[in-house]
C-alpha cells in the first residue's frame, strides 16, 4: 500500500504590497488623481535610475493604485501584461530592444 499526498495546488498568487516590501524601491503604491486625469484609467511610468524600470498604476475611483513595476515584459505580473497588451502603442514598445 502507497501513501501519496495530494499534489499541493495552491499556487502564490502576486502580491504587489509583498513586492514593495522586499524590492525596498521608491515605487509608491498610490496616489491621487488630479484634474487632468480625470479620462485616464491608466497609468504607465518609467524611470532611469540604474537601468531603465516600468510601472503600471491602475484607476480606482479617485486614485491611482500600483498594479505593478518591472524591468522587461516578462518580468511583469498577469494583470499588468493584461494592460499592456490592450494598449498597441505599449505593446509595441516592449517589442523594440530598448
Amino acid at each position: 500500500m502507497s501513501i501519496s499526498s495530494p499534489p499541493n495546488t495552491a499556487s502564490k498568487e502576486f502580491n504587489i504590497h509583498d513586492k514593495l516590501r522586499s524590492a525596498k524601491t521608491h515605487w509608491s503604491y498610490c496616489f491621487a488623481a488630479q484634474i487632468h486625469d480625470e479620462s485616464f484609467n491608466y497609468q504607465f511610468r518609467t524611470t532611469f535610475v540604474d537601468g531603465i524600470e516600468f510601472a503600471v498604476y491602475e484607476r480606482v475611483e479617485s486614485y491611482f493604485v500600483l498594479v505593478d513595476f518591472f524591468k522587461s515584459y516578462d518580468e511583469a505580473c498577469d494583470d499588468a501584461k493584461k494592460i499592456i497588451d490592450d494598449h498597441p502603442d505599449l505593446k509595441r514598445m516592449f517589442s523594440i530592444n530598448l
